[in-house]
């Protein structure tokens, strides 16, 4: 039986976390907010009507400050308070997407807030007279008015291209109030959302566990004259068996010289004798991503040039890993990773080095995004999550390798998330037995 509240709250994630915590996010970015700073952040939109069919997912920075999955929402914060603006209720669109919470006492009670007001503007009638309720854009005027800083996300800098909605409400604001100054809250919010909390710590596990349940199967689907959709739909009905929601990204099967294309993900090919395929996989699951990746020789073992080029790929992924410590970054562990597959003596097309073709970064940092906010520089420190993916592309040979596993930053070095999940020559070998 579905319980009406989850239901009513969207209903999406397989695991949310208890209100108290998103609470706790939020007065952390208040703190950083002055006596007149006012935080704005919209959520995900969503515009289906009758009949439409989709499934909608929120914001990565405002589901990390909220825990809510209702389309169309607005958090507003300030030093002291915070209010969470929803949409009227549709009781109609409802029967199509489901019932969902509206503005009021009971959904503040319910989902943690200190109110939760209508987005729209509306009326209500007093002592025989109909006034008006303004909604959030009129309210945020109001705030606005005699001046004080609106925090929004900026977007990354660009001369071209449309502004983000939250920037085109700015704009909107500056034609009838332009004497308040504008701060990017993107630094603060990337600050926070780094370094994970235990909860989402857990979250994390769970997401590598499902894309693990989702690689093994996989493996265990390919052999000779397996289509990769094939590959693609065991891997998918395993991590949805484990308790995903579903994929992190679109997942890449890749047989051949489609393993040369980073992110192909047509995966409507056909695996072939002698080949390899390259498969990299992520499960979603409460909200957070699991990012991994093996390469099977089709045929169950690697031919010697294969193993060649895997286990030099190999050394670079462990050169990488021994790089993984507080103090370090992922600039240093792409560094070390190439100077390995430089050292390593294996020559590619052309007879050049193979680290030319090393041809993308050693990882990225993982949470509620597959490429989740920091970039390469951020100094590693623990709680912050990661991955470790080098790869060697060798078109002319038809041959992609990427090997890929998820790390926990610790006090004193790294864990690895996916650590069960085998990445020996051999043990890749023994996956794909038939």
């Amino acid at each position: 039986m579905i319980e009406n509240r989850v239901l009513r709250g969207g209903h999406y994630a397989a695991e949310i976390e208890p209100a108290d915590v998103y609470r706790a996010r939020r007065r952390a970015l208040q703190a950083h907010l002055g006596e007149r700073g006012m935080a704005v952040l919209l959520g995900a939109s969503d515009v289906r009507g009758y009949g439409d069919v989709g499934t909608f997912r929120q914001d990565p920075s405002f589901f990390y400050l909220t825990g809510v999955e209702l389309p169309n929402a607005v958090l507003v914060l300030e030093r002291e308070h915070e209010t969470l603006f929803l949409p009227q209720r549709r009781p109609n669109i409802e029967a199509w997407t489901g019932p969902k919470f509206g503005p009021g006492p009971e959904t503040a009670s319910l989902l943690g807030f200190e109110q939760v007001l209508a987005r729209e503007t509306s009326e209500v009638v007093l002592e025989a007279r109909r006034r008006p309720v303004p909604g959030f854009e009129s309210r945020l005027a109001s705030a606005l008015s005699d001046g004080g800083e609106l925090w929004v996300r900026f977007p990354t800098p660009s001369v071209g291209g449309p502004l983000n909605e939250e920037l085109q409400l700015v704009e909107n604001l500056r034609q009838r109030l332009p004497s308040f100054a504008v701060r990017d809250l993107t630094p603060i919010l990337t600050l926070l959302r780094l370094r994970k909390q235990p909860g989402e710590v857990e979250l994390l596990r769970r997401a590598v566990a499902a894309t693990e349940a989702g690689m093994r199967a996989a493996a265990a689907a390919i052999r000779p004259g397996t289509t990769e959709g094939t590959v693609e739909g065991a891997a998918f009905a395993a991590l949805r068996a484990a308790g995903a929601e579903g994929w992190a990204f679109p997942p890449i099967v890749g047989s051949g010289v489609a393993g040369c294309v980073l992110h192909y993900d047509a995966n409507r090919g056909t695996l072939a004798e002698g080949e390899l395929v390259v498969v990299d996989i992520g499960a979603r699951y409460g909200y957070y991503c699991g990012d991994l990746t093996r390469t099977f020789p089709v045929s169950g073992r690697f031919s010697a040039r294969q193993r060649e080029l895997y286990d030099a790929v190999l050394a670079a992924y462990r050169a990488a890993v021994a790089v993984l410590r507080p103090g370090a970054s992922i600039a240093e562990a792409r560094q070390a990773a190439f100077a390995s597959l430089e050292g390593s003596g294996v020559r590619g097309d052309d007879g050049a080095l193979l680290g030319t073709f090393f041809i993308h970064g050693i990882g990225h940092f993982l949470g509620l995004e597959p490429h989740d906010v920091g970039g390469e520089a951020p100094t590693l420190a623990p709680g912050m999550v990661c991955t470790i993916e080098p790869g060697v592309y060798l078109p002319g040979e038809g041959v992609g390798i990427r090997i890929e596993d998820d790390y926990l930053i610790t006090d004193h070095g790294a864990e690895c998330l996916s650590a069960a999940l085998p990445r020996e020559a051999e043990e890749v070998e023994a996956m794909v037995r038939f």
